[in-house]
């Protein structure tokens, strides 16, 4: 009997090691690839402009389908948050929409093709919109 526990306690420690073994690399410095810590300084300027609370519209040049799209979109509702952070164009409309952009492009152009005024560039992708009156 008191060999069975120990042999056990043996196999229990030798699989925690092995399991540490096997998620450190996943857990150290390039764990976190599309960097999603850094978006709470990313946005800092741009949340100082946003209403406390509410709706805001978030907009992207990377597909919401795509992993890269759905990490932007809920790195941008995590930090963003107590505000509501939902896909452009948002019912009712929203009057502020966050840009978030992957690779530079014309920044102005893509606003006014889903009827957004560029208010202002932060830089590194991070920009903001108001919806056009209509």
């Amino acid at each position: 009997m008191l060999i069975a526990c120990g042999a056990v306690a043996l196999l229990a420690l030798w699989s925690a090691l092995n399991f540490y073994g096997a998620t450190a690399e996943a857990t150290g410095p390039g764990a976190d690839i599309y960097k999603v810590g850094d978006q709470v300084a990313r946005f800092q300027d741009l949340m100082a402009a946003l209403p406390a609370t509410g709706v805001i519209g978030f907009v992207s040049d990377a597909p919401a389908g795509q992993t890269l799209g759905a990490a932007l979109f809920s790195s941008a509702q995590y930090t963003l948050a107590p505000r509501l952070v939902a896909y452009w164009p948002t019912k009712p409309p929203a009057e502020w929409v966050i840009g978030d952009f992957s690779k530079p492009l014309d920044m102005v152009q893509f606003g006014a093709e889903r009827g957004l005024t560029l208010v202002k560039d932060f830089g590194n992708g991070a920009v903001l919109y108001r919806r056009r009156s209509l």
